[in-house]
């Protein structure tokens, strides 16, 4: 799912390929018996963060319309990817911090920032 959402994001907005990073996750949000496609998203050029709003408010709609039915993404948020030295994705602390992030929308908390979207929810 990575790899898919990773080279539709730059080819779909005109950016860099190194313009925005996408990583993935699945967790239990709605549901106990099935996961839900968590996607961060991080813009990580001047280009990027210029067509931030754009990305912000298309990115789920235009998923759902150029990638498998596997790789569309139920929720994404904008923000930085944890990576180790190497610049491995740090999963842990990447699922850590989506599920700080669905408890928050839960509770009404605020996002620390991070832009969440959730598919069929405008």
């Amino acid at each position: 799912i990575t790899p898919s959402l990773s080279s539709f994001s730059p080819r779909h907005y005109g950016l860099a390929p190194s313009g925005a990073a996408v990583a993935v996750v699945g967790l239990r949000v709605a549901s106990e018996h099935e996961d839900e496609c968590c996607a961060t998203v991080e813009l990580s050029t001047h280009e990027a963060q210029a067509k931030r709003a754009e990305i912000e408010g298309t990115f789920l709609v235009a998923c759902s319309k150029a990638v498998s039915k596997g790789s569309k993404p139920d929720r994404v948020r904008f923000a930085t990817i944890p990576r180790n030295f190497k610049g491995a994705i740090q999963v842990p602390d990447l699922k850590a911090s989506w599920k700080a992030e669905v408890a928050a929308s839960a509770s009404g908390g605020d996002d620390g920032g991070a832009k969440r979207q959730r598919r069929g929810v405008e």
